[in-house]
């Protein structure tokens, strides 16, 4: 089994926190062929000089980590540097902040050489702080479905889904079959959807159920600052528009799924009413639903409790009966 190479692509911005915490996670793995392809996305601080001082370890190791410097440009431009190169039979792409249980790669590897009919696979994962990585503060995790696993739809609408990208392992081919150009669209946002969707779209995906991967919350981190509505809306309009163009990339603007799209676009705009205490917004988008026919209970339910403080703390106080009975 450990013929087979596995690729890692991994973007970095800086890193110097946590730089040498993903290197050595990468060297603990219980298995020994990696290619890890860093990218250095434009670093002002000392990420450079700790990922250059590891390429002799990684030799070392009998592991290969090759070094790439752009200028600052996102996320997905670091992957196309990535995508261009790997050789790897497999592939997986992760951040740097996060990480890989020691047997992350192994178990995904024996996974994919035991069941050939699936074209990827992913595991469970946890969220962790940074605070205290020991300790897990929420599940990250796709239930697999009865019968029919429509994962693709479930991307596009994110629904049961994780978009943590360490909790995947694609075949080589697969990512060749799904994206066979090596190169994505350059966006702000939402350089997994690109991975994603037309892998989930042509291929079977398997299933570990078990938590090989920790998502690391950081204080700093761009995703966890606090956002206004209207910063709210515009990624997720930013977000919506980059996944038409994928859609359209794979002929699927006639689709169903555009629909699909437009009717989750609408509703997240409702759910953000609701959130900052929007009623105007509520009001529009609530039409909007009606019109369109995609109108239920639940969002009559949310668009009274958004109106009125009393129904308001009755639905909470539903909600908060309603995980707590699940949990049981």
């Amino acid at each position: 089994m450990e013929d087979k190479k596995v690729s890692i692509i991994t973007p970095c911005f800086n890193g110097e926190g946590f730089a040498e915490r993903f290197f050595n996670n990468i060297l603990g793995q219980t298995y020994q062929n990696i290619e890890l392809i860093f990218v250095n996305d434009g670093s002002s601080d000392r990420t450079e000089a700790i990922a250059k001082s590891y390429i002799p370890t990684f030799e070392q190791s009998g592991r290969k980590l090759i070094y790439i410097y752009q200028e600052n440009s996102g996320q997905a431009e670091a992957m196309n540097k990535g995508l261009a190169i790997f050789s790897g039979d497999y592939l997986m792409w992760t951040d740097s902040d996060d990480i890989l249980d020691k047997d992350n790669i192994r178990k995904k590897v024996e996974f994919l050489e035991q069941n050939p009919d699936c074209g990827y696979v992913m595991c469970y994962a946890q969220e962790v702080h940074e605070s205290d990585l020991t300790k897990k503060i929420g599940d990250l995790r796709r239930i697999q479905p009865h019968g029919e696993d429509n994962i693709f739809e479930d991307v596009i609408l994110e629904k049961n889904i994780v978009y943590t990208p360490g909790v995947y392992m694609a075949r080589t081919e697969a990512i060749l079959g799904a994206i066979p150009s090596r190169h994505i669209m350059k966006s702000d946002v939402g350089q997994n959807w690109q991975m994603l969707m037309p892998l989930t779209y042509k291929y079977k995906c398997g299933y570990i159920k078990e938590v090989l991967f920790s998502y690391v919350i950081r204080e700093d981190s761009h995703s966890r600052r606090e956002k206004k509505l209207e910063d709210v809306i515009e990624k997720l309009h930013k977000q919506n528009d980059l996944i038409a163009c994928v859609l359209k990339e794979m002929g699927l603007e006639n689709s169903k799924y555009m629909d699909m799209l437009k009717d989750k676009v609408v509703r997240k705009e409702f759910d953000n009413g609701y959130f900052f205490k929007d009623k105007q917004l509520m009001k529009q988008k609530y039409k909007e639903l009606k019109d369109m026919g995609r109108c239920t209970r639940r969002d009559t339910l949310i668009l009274w409790s958004g109106l009125c403080p009393v129904i308001d703390v009755l639905y909470s106080i539903f909600k908060m009966a309603k995980r707590a009975y699940r949990r049981r």
